[in-house]
């Protein structure tokens, strides 16, 4: 005799798509997708459960629409004045009898998800049901979509190619500035350069120090050497003496033959004459007998040759020297163009480097931004990767009461419930109608029992 019940239901396919997949903010991420079917299937129940989407298909349809013979519960004492309104508590029991009627669950071993709800009427049954999957679907697109994603690749789209574009403008005036044609070809060759100005300078260091251990040779053989070396001796007699004391000796002689013609032999200045005619005689043949000698020197070829060598080697070494100076000065000057060219390198290498990455970002960015516009419009066409199977339709039988099965288990229970109830009265019941009883439980004798008479 109670009151029918009908039960409506629709069934929701749950696929695998743009909403199992995590696009990062980061460019340099790739999306992740994520496929556990238990978790999702999980989640869309919950959200089907949830609150507001029965609370939205209660003010869709109307709380006493839904339930004619809605009971409004007095407010308590505790409860704000706003909650004590009548539409607002109306609501909120027809959303807390629409949830307690609500069923949903995942069907085993597949992606279906099945949506029932139970009503005395069949047509508000099949509404309720099929509000609830239509608040659902939009519901679904509302919790899986970033609203700001749109806005938030779009910018950084812009803001890439912002720096994309001022990292081309310093590469080109970098380019401009150094006159950059071919870095590798240039830096070649100042190396090759270098290569054959450092082997000439080892040259002439080593031209040097060859030059310099020669000057010191020199220097030490010229300290040893004569500047001047005996060219002869020549032996000669004194013919100047020779001829004066000849000369003298014819003038004592004819002095001596003088003085004879007019003195003796005895006499003093004879005699005087004699004595110095012998003396000169004597020196004369002394001077005969005796020779005088002379050593010639001249200058020492050798030592001209070693200063000649002195000289030549000292210029040779200041030349060395002044070749080393400006070697090293165009080695310095070679080293510090390739340092340079070395710093243009890294500097144009690196600006390719971030024109590189900010192309790859930018085009990240701009790929991201496409596939989020893509996003928003099919959220806007409502395409998702859940769907109805099928639309809950009014039910042509009641899920209750069930008749037969009803008066199958009330014989069922009257006849076992009824014999239960019999032994149990028996086995409370503690009054004592045999003798046997009053014997047994009182140790007594009976001496007389009387029948009970029924008037």
């Amino acid at each position: 005799m109670s009151k029918p019940t009908y039960e409506a239901s629709s069934q929701i396919l749950v696929k695998v798509g743009r909403e199992n997949v995590y696009v990062p903010a980061s460019g340099k991420v790739n999306p992740v997708v994520r496929v556990d079917r238990e978790e999702q299937l999980n989640s869309e129940i919950e959200i089907l459960k949830g609150r507001s989407l029965a609370e939205e298909v209660v003010k869709g349809i109307g709380p006493t629409d839904i339930y004619k013979d809605l009971k409004i519960k007095e407010p308590g004492v505790g409860e704000a004045v706003a909650n004590a309104n009548p539409q607002e508590m109306a609501l909120n029991e027809a959303t807390l009898s629409l949830q307690k009627a609500l069923e949903v669950t995942g069907i085993k071993k597949s992606n279906i998800i099945e949506v029932s709800f139970k009503h005395h009427n069949p047509q508000m049954a099949a509404t309720v049901v099929n509000d609830l999957v239509k608040f659902f679907l939009d519901r679904h697109l509302e919790v899986h979509k970033n609203p700001h994603s749109y806005k938030f690749f779009k910018e950084q789209s812009e803001t890439y190619k912002r720096r994309l574009r001022k990292t081309e403008g310093r590469l080109q005036a970098l380019k401009a500035e150094h006159d950059v044609t071919s870095l590798n070809e240039e830096r070649s060759l100042y190396l090759t350069q270098e290569a054959n100005l450092k082997e000439d300078l080892n040259r002439t260091i080593v031209q040097e120090a060859e030059t310099r251990n020669r000057v010191i040779q020199i220097r030490r053989q010229l300290a040893a050497t004569s500047e001047t070396i005996t060219q002869g001796r020549e032996v000669v007699t004194n013919p100047y003496l020779i001829n004066t004391l000849e000369t003298r000796l014819v003038e004592l002689e004819l002095k001596e033959r003088g003085l004879l013609d007019k003195y003796t032999d005895q006499n003093r200045l004879v005699r005087n004459v004699r004595e110095e005619i012998r003396i000169v005689r004597k020196k004369l043949k002394e001077q005969e007998g005796k020779d005088y000698g002379k050593t010639l020197f001249g200058p020492n070829t050798i030592y001209q040759q070693l200063q000649e060598g002195l000289f030549q080697n000292e210029a040779d070494l200041t030349a060395f020297r002044a070749k080393n100076t400006t070697q090293s000065e165009q080695l310095a000057e070679y080293r510090n163009k390739t340092e340079k060219l070395n710093q243009i390198e890294m500097e144009l290498n690196r600006l390719q480097n971030q024109l590189e990455i900010d192309q790859e970002n930018y085009r990240l960015y701009l790929t991201k931004f496409e596939e989020s516009r893509i996003s928003n419009a099919m959220d806007a066409e409502k395409i998702a990767n859940v769907s109805v199977l099928e639309p809950a339709t009014p039910p042509l039988k009641p899920v209750s009461p069930k008749v037969r099965l009803n008066l199958a288990l009330g014989v069922f229970l009257g006849m076992f419930g009824g014999l239960f109830l019999a032994f149990f009265m028996e086995y409370l019941d503690d009054s004592l109608d045999r003798p046997e009883d009053v014997e047994q439980h009182l140790n007594l004798p009976v001496l007389v029992s009387m029948p009970e008479l029924k008037g």
